[in-house]
């Protein structure tokens, strides 16, 4: 709800509160939610990007979810394709919280980050079966029909998760031919769905962390839920006007006891 919004609910109940007030007190609640995630401990932290409407445009923002509580403990201005600012920005954030494992989509750049600041990397289970269930149904039509199996490996591989189910898509790999067409020719299907069980095969265990890590969970939907809060909460306001007004809003609407 807007300010005005809740200065009229609360007039409704006796409450007289003018919509200033309100507004220095979630100044005053924000201001105090932010000493307090200043330096408390998150072993596990979802990370993932947004685009919030502000002052009559469309900001990138990072949100950093603590995933055992399942409230933000940080917003950057940050755009999450721009490995160097995510990178730097999340740094601080596993000094001062000691953070041990991130989760994230699987957009590549977050297991580089992962792996340059020595934590753990779960890739969301949503995400990670959406985009390959999309790639496998495309290859249906597109290979050919004797290579319909190995689609369905894969299929059972991504449902069941097997510890070693990397080596299982390597062999994949090797077994299906690699026709090489001109360099200026585009891929094959053949040579996709090679990429394919390549690049599953080499993040295999990312999407695995959480079977042998009891406190990671296998997506990264209580982030996702945050930023859901948020985006509502920017509609109602029709934008933010500034950063700061931007970062006590989406601070307040993604913590549950706001």
């Amino acid at each position: 709800m807007s300010y005005r919004g809740v200065s009229k609910i609360l007039s409704g109940l006796g409450i007289g509160l003018c919509p200033m007030t309100i507004w220095r007190d979630a100044q005053e609640q924000a201001d105090r939610l932010q000493r307090g995630n200043q330096w408390r401990q998150v072993r596990v932290l979802g990370v993932d990007g947004a685009i919030v409407l502000g002052w009559g445009e469309q900001p990138p923002v990072l949100v950093a979810e603590d995933m055992g509580s399942g409230e933000p403990v940080a917003l950057g201005y940050v755009s999450e394709y721009d490995l160097r600012a995510v990178q730097k920005w999340l740094e601080g954030l596993v000094q001062r919280l000691g953070v041990s494992v991130i989760v994230t989509d699987d957009l590549a750049a977050y297991r580089l980050i992962a792996e340059r600041l020595q934590v753990g990397h779960q890739i969301c289970q949503f995400h990670a079966k959406r985009w390959v269930g999309k790639a496998l149904r495309g290859f249906r039509s597109t290979i050919p029909k004797e290579w319909l199996w190995v689609l369905d490996e894969v299929e059972e591989l991504i449902e069941d998760l097997p510890l070693e189910g990397d080596k299982r898509l390597v062999a994949l790999w090797k077994q299906v031919p690699a026709h090489r067409s001109g360099p200026a020719k585009a891929l094959t299907a053949m040579q996709q769905l090679r990429d394919l069980l390549l690049r599953l095969s080499e993040r295999w265990q990312e999407y695995c962390t959480f079977q042998h890590e009891p406190e990671v969970p296998w997506t990264n939907n209580l982030t996702e839920q945050a930023i859901g809060r948020m985006k509502m909460r920017a509609r109602t306001v029709r934008g933010y006007k500034s950063w700061p007004g931007m970062q006590t809003g989406l601070l307040l609407a993604g913590t549950k006891s706001s």
